[in-house]
């Protein structure tokens, strides 16, 4: 799922790469995105929306959202919205529309820190974000991290996730660094049954007590752990960024006796949800306001309105993100849902993540196809044309013909033969320039 890494782009124009400083500075960096003004408060907010009512959270919703209105209108990109009387009267914003007036929707307070999205759709977005949202983010992170049983800010964290950490082309360790005592970052690009060993050795070396990854990387970590075995036993692994696939909790847990936490969130800081259990989200209340918008059979577009940003309000952004719904959800159950009332069953990815055919129709959840084989660590769809797929295999140990067999049968089981498909077998997973693996990439994002 989308999520912020915890180091944001902190880049300030006027003085440089403030970003490096705080790397270099675990201190500072943990005094600005701890900052006791905002985060001790927001932390007792969480713990104190737990236990509101439904009518309190929708009094809360409304205080928030009317909060931010107020503050909304006096830029450029809002200037329609002044007379609107509900949340529900604003048009939707798209990333397009931002994009294109980025400075009509900037409010400029002191201090104002640039950040970006990761680019994974071909369009990364230049956001400005406030101090107290830095802050209010991390007290959301760990918040949630402490339902795992775990407090961040004691911790040694693992890092595997997007971070360029050398040449892809330099196979020689170390293939990470620290920052600090207390962060171990690892380079995803060059995890694979070749250096799989100069890894674990790390990892048993450093002894982190949470490892933060994306889906992708931490399914080929275990895949390789279980094919050559590991000593490492951590609390808990935070996963974000990606869909996290079917059956990849269980193995974690089995593997290095972990609880995984998934978080969903978005560089845009509009919604968030968590999982600790397959199949349950819950959105995060008071996080921002959520809403959900039906897209089809069971499934909705999430639209999200932050609270917390004054650098930059969104309101009533669309995320581009899927959320799937239980059967038969009614309007009341769903702004439930969008409340943090009830849970979800997920979030399918983004709307575009599908692969379009030549006759306009769409093939989804390709993830599925690689459920039940063997032999695969890893296994991605890029579509190279209208009519062409190239399946990009990491093999594992119990590689064989059958393991290509399988993946070509349960391909056609959504595809039609009319499609064609080529294998690649390589060492690492394809990934996107923001280190990303996604299971489908479309030729548009190809690089």
């Amino acid at each position: 799922m989308r999520s912020p890494s915890y180091h944001t782009d902190t880049r300030d124009r006027s003085t440089g790469s403030m970003h490096e400083f705080f790397k270099r500075s675990p201190f500072v960096e943990d005094l600005i995105r701890r900052n006791p003004i905002f985060y001790t408060r927001f932390r007792q907010l969480l713990d104190e929306s737990e236990t509101l009512s439904e009518a309190d959270r929708r009094a809360m919703r409304r205080r928030l959202l009317a909060r931010c209105v107020s503050q909304a209108i006096r830029l450029p990109g809002y200037r329609d919205a002044a007379g609107a009387l509900s949340i529900e009267a604003l048009p939707i914003l798209t990333k397009e529309t931002l994009q294109a007036r980025m400075p009509d929707f900037h409010a400029h307070p002191w201090p104002s820190i640039p950040a970006s999205t990761g680019g994974s759709t071909g369009q990364p977005l230049r956001l400005m974000r406030s101090a107290r949202s830095i802050v209010i983010e991390q007290a959301t992170i760990d918040w949630l991290a402490a339902k795992g049983g775990v407090e961040l800010d004691r911790c040694r964290i693992a890092v595997l996730r997007g971070d360029n950490i050398k040449d892809p082309e330099d196979q020689k360790p170390p293939f990470w660094r620290h920052h600090g005592a207390r962060r171990l970052v690892l380079s995803s690009n060059h995890l694979g049954p070749a250096h799989y060993k100069d890894f674990a050795a790390a990892l048993e070396e450093f002894r982190p007590d949470v490892l933060h990854a994306y889906p992708s990387s931490l399914q080929l970590l275990v895949s390789l752990a279980e094919d050559y075995g590991t000593k490492l036993r951590l609390p808990l692994v935070l996963t974000s960024s990606e869909t996290l696939r079917p059956g990849l909790r269980q193995r974690v847990r089995e593997t290095f006796g972990a609880v995984l936490l998934d978080h969903y969130g978005m560089a845009e800081r509009v919604s968030a949800a968590y999982s600790l259990e397959d199949g349950v989200y819950t959105f995060v209340f008071p996080y921002g306001a959520t809403e959900l918008l039906p897209e089809g059979e069971n499934t909705c577009r999430v639209i999200g309105s932050g609270f917390w940003n004054t650098a930059q309000p969104l309101l009533r952004y669309d995320t581009g993100d899927i959320a799937l719904m239980p059967p038969g959800s009614d309007p009341r159950r769903r702004d439930r849902i969008a409340l943090g009332l009830e849970p979800f069953p997920g979030i399918e990815g983004r709307a575009s993540d599908v692969l379009e055919l030549p006759s306009g129709s769409r093939v989804y959840a390709l993830d599925q196809v690689a459920r039940g084989v063997d032999g695969a660590s890893s296994v991605q769809f890029l579509q190279q044309d209208s009519d062409l797929v190239q399946i990009i295999v990491v093999p594992n140990l119990n590689y064989g013909t059958e393991t290509i067999d399988a993946i070509t049968r349960n391909f056609y089981l959504k595809a039609p033969k009319s499609v064609r498909i080529a294998f690649d077998l390589r060492d690492a997973p394809y990934r996107l320039p923001n280190g990303k693996a996604p299971v489908f990439v479309s030729g548009a994002n190809l690089r």
